[in-house]
């Protein structure tokens, strides 16, 4: 989605009211996501939320996340649903 799209500024909000912080905004995400799927062809906007943290191995044998990250991503997405919630109010 562009990162002009009123739902990502929507967003960007809603975890920045969560954690108190301003979260990273990265335009384009590489992987394997079927971002796509929903932005191009059921013209939905996404956003991508990821929860984890530089030294987290990720896809490695030895992947791991921590407690206090684990905590802060529950945070962010009880949040973001909270206040979709009460957008759609």
């Amino acid at each position: 989605t562009d990162i002009d799209n009123p739902w990502v500024g929507w967003a960007v909000q809603s975890v920045q009211t969560t954690t108190g912080k301003a979260p990273a905004l990265l335009p384009n995400f590489g992987g394997s996501l079927p971002n796509d799927v929903f932005t191009d062809i059921l013209g939905l906007p996404t956003v991508w939320v990821p929860h984890s943290y530089p030294g987290c191995s990720q896809h490695a044998p030895d992947e791991h996340i921590l407690k206090p990250v684990t905590a802060e991503a529950l945070r962010i997405m009880a949040g973001l649903f909270w206040d979709l919630g009460e957008k759609g109010k």
